[in-house]
């Protein structure tokens, strides 16, 4: 339970992110000359590159209790579930075609209403497929971000991947036939 609460609010701070960022990207072609390298580079960095920084600094700010770790977990499953989401969100909104564009500012629809009834609609298949796999993305990590050590100290959250980190330690694996 507390590893699936940990995916859901990782991917709703995700799905917020991919609907602002890649939005603000594919509106302006000033804002897309920025964004989208500054989105490449946060990609291509390793998550595990910058796990300690964020733990350490983590528990630093909330020193008497695990919500810094919570915290830390769920950032970390957002480095793995964002990247996928926004790029696919920002293609689809790119490949809406001008015929449609047009229609929407003919009729005069707000942005709000040009992005619930245009944008939303023609991305869903893409963001729907790539939100799963994010998703597994982010599952992939659970066994780094809820039980890893950190010099002499030992960082676990109740869940899956600290279950699963323990299994792996204690050596308690099956057999493979």
């Amino acid at each position: 339970f507390f590893s699936l609460c940990r995916g859901v609010a990782a991917y709703v701070v995700s799905l917020v992110f991919t609907l602002v960022f890649a939005t603000a990207a594919a509106r302006s072609a000033r804002t897309e000359r920025v964004m989208l390298p500054i989105l490449d580079v946060l990609q291509s960095i390793p998550v595990l590159g910058f796990l300690p920084g964020l733990v350490l600094s983590m528990v630093a700010l909330f020193p008497t209790r695990e919500i810094g770790l919570e915290i830390a977990c769920i950032i970390m499953i957002f480095t793995a579930q964002a990247w996928n989401m926004t790029f696919s969100y920002y293609a689809s909104l790119k490949g809406i075609p001008a015929p449609l564009r047009e229609s929407a500012a003919v009729n005069q629809l707000s942005r709000w209403r040009t992005f619930r009834v245009l944008e939303l609609p023609a991305s869903m298949i893409g963001l729907v497929w790539n939100s799963m796999m994010s998703m597994a993305g982010g599952w992939f990590f659970l066994t780094v971000n809820e039980a890893f050590r950190l010099g002499d100290k030992d960082f676990r959250l109740p869940g899956i991947g600290s279950y699963m980190a323990a299994a792996i330690n204690a050596g308690d694996a099956p057999a493979m036939l």
